[in-house]
């Protein structure tokens, strides 16, 4: 028999209850719970009455709390590792599109030939991009990923997202080139594979919010 909405609800509310945090690990274990519950058991309804712990569900679920958070567990760290390299995949076939990767031919080039004769100019440039790509990512990104910080693929982009801030944003490298004027070729070159990373990072990322928005709108409110 088939569940209804409100029993997959209270399912999800016991796995939210034990810790079961990223919504789309638990959406797939309701999912799962479900399936199984409505093949293994005949009268479902009855399944969910009563009151306390002697309702048949609770005692089911209890039962098996132990093993749904080693799942979780489990689950979490496959899906850190797996989304990473989703996200990493994605943003080279975003680099070998033609427009993205004239682009970046036209960056390397203009880094090439002017970075040595001007690198202050240069440096200054580039640095200076790289900030207000940050900027311009994090004010179009914050409310989606604050709303949808419960789900593991938006903390695996935020991760992914934080490790390029500490290139640009560290003490030394800001105050190099804003205070203490000290400029250096080679850093040129870091600020330009940060700068082009965020670009494509960002472009991947929003190309997945209206999917990700339409599959968990039920689930987030």
């Amino acid at each position: 028999m088939e569940l209804t909405k409100e029993q997959i609800k209270k399912i999800d509310l016991f796995l939210e209850g034990i810790g079961i945090e990223y919504i789309d690990i638990r959406f797939e274990m309701v999912d799962h719970i479900a399936t199984e519950i409505e093949n293994n058991i005949q009268d479902t309804n009855a399944f969910f009455k009563g009151r306390g712990f002697q309702v048949p569900f609770i005692k089911y679920m209890l039962s098996r709390k132990k093993a749904f958070k080693n799942r979780y567990k489990k689950q979490t760290k496959r899906l850190h590792w797996y989304y990473t390299k989703t996200i990493l995949k994605d943003i080279l076939k975003k680099a070998m599109l033609p427009k993205n990767m004239l682009a970046i031919i036209l960056l390397s080039f203009f880094c090439f030939f002017f970075g040595s004769k001007y690198v202050k100019g240069t440096s200054i440039l580039i640095f200076s991009s790289l900030i207000l790509n940050l900027l311009y990512t994090s004010f179009i990104t914050y409310k989606f990923t604050k709303k949808h910080k419960t789900l593991k693929f938006v903390k695996t982009y935020s991760f992914i997202s934080s490790l390029l801030i500490i290139v640009p944003l560290n003490l030394p490298n800001f105050f190099n080139i804003f205070y203490n004027g000290s400029y250096h070729e080679e850093a040129i070159y870091i600020y330009l594979v940060a700068f082009i990373f965020n670009y494509l990072l960002s472009q991947s990322f929003l190309e997945k919010k209206d999917f990700i928005e339409k599959k968990y709108k039920y689930l987030i409110q």
